[in-house]
């Protein structure tokens, strides 16, 4: 009697196999889990310093430059970039200011302005003339036009050089929260909504808002992974620079004091 073994044994080492495969599976995945956190959160810290390190470049830009630079973030996504005034801007004070209009907000303040004042740009351009009908007062040195210039308050321009481009805290973090002395109070993430977030601002006299930031690993677009520790960046006004500490830390950022 002739057993034939071919098919079975075929048979019976493919599961073998099978079962082998899918052991090795889930053995490299059980170590890459720990390989992708450990990842995320050495990158999610180098990115936090990161920020730390770029708000001492804006205040020494400031310096630099003579002119008044501010700092604007997305909460939702981490980006960030550094903007600069096409004028000379006051100091802010305590508490003056509720929430930052994102940049399609401030466009449209901007745009209903013109359109509220467009008849300035009319009496303006109408010529003063003395006594023998020679003018003496045109467009350019119009006191309308120039109140009207003042009022809208300064053109934001963004930086763009080599040194500096759009930033971003992502893919794993968020800013949560933060709050700056021309805020009445913090900015959340979930009150700014996707496309809000904040500002922070540069004087060329040597001095950076008060602030603080919670960097948050994020968990979806609008969600925080509360199972992570956040991070917190603080500035120091006088000096440019931020600290970074683990955890949450909530700042009296109208109580400003000089630092050493």
């Amino acid at each position: 009697m002739i057993k034939v073994f071919g098919p079975e044994r075929k048979s019976a080492v493919t599961m073998i196999e099978i079962m082998v495969v899918i052991g090795l599976i889930g053995f490299l995945y059980s170590i890459a889990i720990p390989q992708f956190s450990l990842r995320s959160g050495s990158e999610a810290a180098t990115k936090v310093q990161r920020l730390a390190d770029d708000l001492r470049s804006a205040f020494d830009l400031a310096a630099l430059n003579n002119k008044v630079y501010r700092m604007t973030f997305v909460f939702s996504t981490g980006e960030y970039w550094l903007d600069y005034a096409d004028r000379d801007v006051p100091t802010l004070g305590d508490g003056k200011g509720g929430k930052d209009p994102s940049a399609v907000e401030e466009k449209a303040i901007s745009d209903a302005f013109d359109e509220q004042t467009s008849s300035y740009k009319v009496m303006a351009g109408d010529l003063v003339k003395d006594e023998d009908g020679k003018p003496i007062l045109g467009s350019t040195d119009s006191p309308i036009l120039k109140n009207r210039k003042a009022a809208k308050g300064p053109i934001w321009t963004q930086v763009d050089g080599l040194e500096w481009k759009n930033r971003t805290l992502g893919p794993y973090l968020m800013i949560s929260e933060m709050q700056a002395e021309h805020h009445l109070e913090k900015q959340v993430l979930g009150d700014v909504g996707p496309a809000g977030g904040g500002y922070v601002y540069f004087f060329p006299s040597g001095y950076v808002e008060k602030a603080y930031f919670v960097v948050s690993f994020k968990k979806g677009d609008m969600e925080v992974d509360e199972s992570q520790k956040p991070y917190t960046v603080i500035t120091k006004p006088f000096l440019g620079t931020a600290s970074v500490s683990s955890g949450t830390e909530e700042v009296d950022v109208h109580a400003v004091k000089e630092e050493s």
